[in-house]
């Protein structure tokens, strides 16, 4: 019994880290307070982004890179059920979701409603694109990393990416859909406008355009709510060592930020012209070949473990015979 028990836990280690390597797209993921102009280089693997945006009079810069072969496994995905592309955007962005965890932790004197209204100005910064301009479809909804490699996206497609970033950090969340349009509804102490569902208070957040804070319902929005979905909260694990980066040092001066990231009209991108290997491309190799060493003791582990009861048992039964 004892043995089964050791080879069931060590299997489900060998299943965690290969499930928790395989899932995140996004790697280097750094926020930086301030404005940074350089981003991270273009690899045939990855793709370097950068955003830029303010929050409560601050600038604050995005730099990460994001795994193609991961954003181009999405062409011909089923994209009906929204809950579900929230939930597969909480792991692909998992890095990203830790990255605000960090920032939290460096402004431990921010509240909760702080918190969320820092995630949405980031998502709010995001251009707001029609469907049947970028994609060619009248309804195209796009998942979490696609609107980050897409550099935004229309209503549905920012409320399912800062739903993942939020159902990440832990918070209770909900679809609030109205006709012809859907936003995001958080629980919590807030004030302003909300739905009630199953006892539950969740409070407006509005992903398109910017400035609208927690609570708060742009004038042209509609308040009858044809449908509601609350979305469990689950929470990113915490911050694992960082990888080893050179920060760019932001610039003095403080431009009006710009998303320097534009929607492509093109079809997803299949490969990127030839880079020489980053710092950050390199560590996260050196990364993956100690992780893929790691998962092959766990495995030589469990096979002495159990090579070694069972010679000990058939031994054991010899000597009675």
């Amino acid at each position: 019994m004892f043995m089964r028990l050791l080879i069931a836990l060590l299997l489900g280690s060998l299943l965690t880290a290969i499930n928790s390597m395989a899932q995140d797209a996004l790697s280097g993921v750094r926020i930086i307070e301030g404005v940074v102009q350089q981003r991270p280089p273009n690899t045939r693997q990855t793709l370097g982004k950068r955003y830029v945006w303010n929050f409560k009079g601050k600038s604050y810069t995005i730099l990460m890179t994001i795994d193609i072969e991961n954003y181009n496994s999405y062409d011909g995905k089923e994209r009906y059920d929204i809950p579900r592309m929230v939930e597969e955007g909480r792991t692909t962005t998992g890095n990203l979701t830790r990255e605000f965890q960090n920032v939290f932790k460096r402004h431990r004197e921010w509240s909760k409603q702080d918190r969320v209204d820092f995630v949405l100005s980031f998502v709010q910064s995001l251009p707001y694109t029609l469907d049947d301009v970028t994609t060619g479809y009248d309804e195209f909804r796009r998942y979490a990393i696609e609107t980050l490699i897409e550099g935004g996206g229309d209503c549905e497609d920012t409320t399912i990416l800062v739903a993942a970033i939020l159902r990440g950090l832990g918070e209770k969340t909900a679809l609030i859909f109205t006709p012809g349009h859907i936003a995001l509804g958080v629980s919590g102490n807030f004030t302003g406008a909300s739905v009630t569902y199953n006892g539950t208070k969740y409070y407006h957040c509005e992903t398109t355009g910017t400035g609208w804070t927690v609570g708060t319902l742009p004038p042209s929005s509609s308040t009858t709510v044809t449908d509601i979905i609350p979305l469990a909260p689950t929470k990113i694990g915490t911050t694992p060592k960082p990888d080893r980066v050179t920060i760019p040092t932001p610039t003095p001066r403080e431009p009006s930020p710009e998303i320097t990231t534009p929607t492509p009209q093109t079809p997803p991108i299949k490969t990127t012209p030839e880079a020489p290997k980053s710092e950050t491309q390199t560590d996260a190799q050196s990364k993956s070949r100690l992780g893929t060493a790691i998962v092959i003791l766990f495995i030589l582990i469990g096979l002495g473990i159990s090579t070694v009861y069972f010679l000990h048992r058939a031994f054991k039964e010899q000597r009675e015979y």
